[in-house]
């Protein structure tokens, strides 16, 4: 064989060898594209009628089986985008996550708004509890919910809406407020959830002694109510797409909330 065939021959190999290995550059990417689809896909979300002209968005496991449930309770501005995103991440951990609407549709991200719809709700406290029953209702009604296992979730305007959510006996087991409102008047033995509440040191909104007394008194009663408060943090301190978020805190939060419903409904 001549000295040009053979090099002819080596090319040939070292070209197919090139072409081998780009081929099996494509597989893996090709499984990594599958693999993500897949995570992409490991949830349902939809809106849905949940109570007469209420409509929320629902997230849930795609996977078959029975799951705890949870209502999310927006803040100040709506069922907006924020609050859809973290019943998807609740979804994710394992919950049926509900994000209520008490706006009747209406978002806004101008705190002049926010304040009127926020006022127009407290200004009609028994609507906001049927409509929040309704949810209830909603839920318990899903073949795929462990309907004794039920909690409420709720940040801001929404956070104390959970509190209130804790007053009544409404079949939920725990309930969990992100810098809400409660009265310190209430006589907390009467609480018919287990309690999760997170309050930033520095919220000019929420008194940092009545958190302080809050939690003393939460942790006389029976059950395990837990009360934290994040330094260096204000109110709002969880909402990733505003001027107040503190990743650390927000992160912190999030991971004691997993934990305590977990604890709670699992």
């Amino acid at each position: 064989m001549s000295k040009t065939m053979r090099n002819k021959q080596f090319l040939n190999i070292i070209y197919l060898i090139f072409i081998l290995i780009i081929a099996s550059g494509c597989a893996q990417n090709q499984d990594i594209q599958t693999v993500n689809e897949v995570e992409n896909k490991d949830i349902l979300k939809e809106t849905v009628n949940y109570f007469e002209d209420a409509d929320g968005f629902l997230a849930q496991p795609q996977q078959q089986g029975q799951y705890p449930a949870l209502i999310l309770i927006h803040e100040w501005w709506g069922l907006n985008d924020n609050i859809k995103i973290l019943a998807e991440q609740f979804a994710q951990e394992g919950y049926i996550a509900l994000a209520v609407d008490l706006y009747d549709g209406q978002v806004t991200d101008e705190p002049d708004q926010a304040r009127v719809l926020a006022t127009n709700v407290r200004n009609d406290m028994d609507g906001a509890f049927v409509n929040l029953k309704g949810a209830i209702t909603f839920l318990k009604s899903l073949p795929n919910v462990q309907d004794d296992n039920l909690a409420s979730v709720g940040w801001c305007f929404g956070g104390g809406w959970s509190y209130e959510l804790a007053k009544n006996e409404l079949g939920l087991k725990s309930s969990v407020i992100y810098y809400g409102r409660f009265n310190p008047e209430d006589d907390l033995s009467k609480m018919r959830t287990t309690i999760l509440g997170h309050f930033g040191e520095e919220d000019a909104s929420i008194k940092v002694d009545d958190v302080k007394a809050f939690q003393v008194t939460l942790n006389t009663l029976t059950g395990d109510h837990e009360v934290f408060i994040y330094p260096n943090s204000g109110h709002a301190f969880a909402n990733e797409g505003g001027s107040a978020y503190v990743p650390e805190s927000a992160e912190l939060a999030w991971q004691r909330t997993i934990k305590f419903l977990d604890s709670q409904l699992r």
